[in-house]
């Protein structure tokens, strides 16, 4: 997959949010804040090895990635 682009309202949000959980997809915050680089996973993204959700809501935009994949890229030392 790589990355999908996804445009939404502040109403829908919360459901999306849920469903991104539910499969396997955790907010790019949130690994920023557990030791991530949240620029390396945005550019592993946009070169492909990493799956990836690109939220839109209004003019906010909220990245989401694969958790998964996030953690075997940081074990790598790639993030």
């Amino acid at each position: 997959m790589a990355i999908k682009s996804i445009e939404m309202d502040r109403k829908d949000s919360a459901s999306y949010r849920n469903l991104l959980k539910s499969h396997g997809f955790i907010s790019a915050s949130y690994l920023s804040v557990s030791g991530f680089d949240a620029s390396r996973l945005k550019k592993l993204a946009l070169q492909g090895k990493l799956d990836a959700v690109r939220c839109a809501i209004g003019k906010s935009i909220r990245w989401y990635y694969c958790e998964k994949q996030a953690e075997l890229a940081h074990l790598r030392g790639e993030v």
